[in-house]
């Protein structure tokens, strides 16, 4: 009996395993991505920036992001009024730098979830996972290039209730140029940008130190997604 649980177990375990999806690894910009000739008709989209706010990974239980979320109160409510204007302008610096090199843009204003997408019929790396079929035929792309934040803020590590690391400024996400016609990505970047304080942090209610470190991640964030194609 107790041999057949631990194989049921065992192939349970399998199971999860070949399920577990493998992250996409970096893929640098293909030289031949943007073509001189600018015959490549390219959209540039940002899926809408969540909210600014904090966060705290680790605090895993109700009663511990309960407990989190009171000790850090004055932080959150500080946090919520820092602006992310310099991150929405990151779509019409691509669509620039694009058309200074001689490519054929199209800027896609349009709200998109990504999530909502249909999934691409093939899966594999450096495939999209995504089928932008329907982007391709509204906006008549060749290729799509996305900037998908998916957090923005202060963010503070967390033991269940306890505290491990100073809060930091943070942008995570990521960014991908698609070749529609085989969905497959001609440059991806894992986005990650994570900035401490330069000194104190806990200056309430301004929180001066720590503002400033969340304005240098987004600062890092815009450098990393406009330089490989200035570059």
């Amino acid at each position: 009996m107790k041999s057949r649980i631990f194989l049921a177990l065992l192939s349970s375990l399998a199971l999860l395993t070949g399920c577990a999806t493998a992250p996409q690894m970096p893929v640098a910009l293909s030289p031949t991505a943007l073509p001189s000739a600018g015959d490549a008709r390219i959209g540039v989209m940002m899926v809408t920036l969540p909210k600014v706010d904090t966060s705290f990974p680790g605090a895993g239980c109700l009663l511990c992001m309960a407990a989190a979320s009171m000790a850090n109160s004055s932080l959150t409510k500080h946090t919520q009024t820092l602006p992310a204007d310099d991150l929405l302008r990151v779509k019409g610096e691509l669509a620039d730098v694009l058309r200074k090199k001689g490519q054929n843009v199209t800027v896609i204003d349009d709200a998109v979830k990504i999530a909502d997408l249909p999934n691409a019929a093939v899966q594999g790396p450096n495939l999209a996972s995504k089928d932008f079929s329907g982007l391709q035929k509204k906006y008549k792309l060749d290729k799509i290039l996305v900037i998908d934040i998916v957090e923005v803020g202060i963010s503070r590590n967390y033991s269940a209730y306890v505290p491990t690391s100073d809060p930091k400024g943070v942008v995570t996400g990521s960014a991908y140029l698609v070749d529609l016609k085989t969905n497959t990505f001609e440059w991806y970047l894992p986005l990650k940008q994570s900035k401490s304080a330069n000194g104190a942090w806990d200056e309430a209610p301004a929180f001066p130190s720590l503002s400033n470190a969340y304005f240098q991640a987004i600062e890092g964030a815009r450098d990393s997604l406009v330089q490989p194609f200035v570059n």
